[in-house]
């Protein structure tokens, strides 16, 4: 039993290369605000359906473009919100 445990527990080794490894990551995006109320993302939704363009909404949401942008494309992926003709920059 001890030897599948093994297998399953990382090592110590392991466990200090990941801490390096993440010491000296870069995490993009750290300085925008993903997090969306329920509220918001209804907002998002209508004027998605309204066919608003980009920094229309982001006006209307108080964001910034590239916190519309990922969430568009999050609800695009997952089908959510439907592709619509005029483009999200248009």
């Amino acid at each position: 039993m001890q030897a599948a445990e093994s297998l399953i527990r990382p090592s110590n080794a392991w466990q200090q290369e990941k801490a390096l490894i993440k010491a000296r990551a870069y995490v993009a995006g750290v300085q925008y605000n993903f997090i969306w109320t329920p509220q918001d993302k209804a907002k998002f939704r209508r004027l998605w359906r309204e066919n608003r363009g980009l920094m229309y909404i982001c006006n209307e949401l108080d964001r910034h473009w590239v916190e519309v942008f990922v969430l568009a494309a999050d609800l695009l992926d997952r089908g959510q919100i439907k592709e619509r003709e005029r483009p999200l920059f248009g």
